[in-house]
């Protein structure tokens, strides 16, 4: 199937989710981020991981296996994570297209330079429209390129919430960049409860680190061309650095059983 929006749709039939029911708005954001990254395909590898570790856990752990609540919240979780990759929620056709067209670009090393540097340098034949583009959307130009990439997160928790993605899903897709503190509009609390609409999905916990993990792993092993090997030992790196989450059993061992199930396809 070329058509990612069917692709999409298959996937979230897996765990009883009618993708048509969201907002066709956002469907067309998905289309969008699908011409003009790798986001989508991003997606569809973390979710055939996903559904590896839930496999694992039935065959080698069937007392912790993953209840059909936490598979469609994971599935789906990675589905929608990076949709806020299209911009706010209120931005246009147009807005949506020029940011997707920002997140595409890969590769970028210096991550302190401004996003007006940023498109002088990678968009040189009409970089000040876009820059007034930009600016007309809400934002400054003089961000830093690490400050605008972490906007997507908030932008996600809201497009999200407005779109009719399902309620557990929305904090769960928001907070993939929890552990780089990105907390948008502090929705997980210092109890790692979510401070929003929710649905079954009480807390901060399994599931979305899963999803945290999935991305990074993903990330690491396609943009950032790690092996497999090197990508949990990241991941580890990553967890023990941090102040939060460095004594997380939970997550350490969703690492190993990345490992586990990886290790074999790499």
């Amino acid at each position: 199937m070329d058509d990612p929006i069917e692709r999409a749709r298959v996937l979230s039939a897996a765990v009883d989710f009618d993708l048509y029911s969201v907002k066709p708005w956002l469907l067309a954001r998905m289309r969008l981020l699908a011409g003009h990254s790798e986001t989508v395909a991003d997606a569809e590898r973390m979710i055939a991981w996903a559904w590896q570790i839930f496999r694992h856990y039935e065959q080698a752990k069937p007392a912790q296996a993953f209840s059909a609540l936490e598979r469609r919240i994971v599935v789906l979780g990675c589905l929608f994570a990076d949709i806020g990759k299209t911009g706010p929620a209120n931005a246009d056709t147009a807005g949506q297209a020029l940011i997707a067209e920002m997140f595409g670009v890969e590769g970028v090393r210096n991550e302190q330079q401004s996003v007006a540097e940023f498109l002088a340098t990678y968009f040189p034949a009409d970089a000040g429209v876009r820059v007034q583009r930009f600016e007309a959307l809400g934002l400054d130009a003089k961000l830093t390129m690490r400050a605008f990439w972490n906007l997507h997160s908030a932008w996600t928790f809201a497009i999200a919430e407005a779109g009719a993605v399902p309620a557990e899903v929305v904090a769960a897709a928001a907070t993939h960049h929890l552990l780089d503190n990105i907390n948008p509009g502090a929705i997980v609390g210092t109890d790692r409860r979510f401070r929003c609409a929710s649905g079954e999905n009480a807390s901060f916990d399994r599931a979305e680190k899963l999803i945290i993990l999935l991305d990074k792993y993903d990330a690491l092993r396609r943009r950032g061309q790690r092996s497999h090997e090197r990508a949990i030992a990241w991941l580890r790196d990553r967890v023990h650095d941090s102040r939060e989450f460095h004594t997380d059993e939970e997550l350490s061992t969703l690492i190993g059983d990345l490992d586990t199930v990886l290790r074999s396809q790499a």
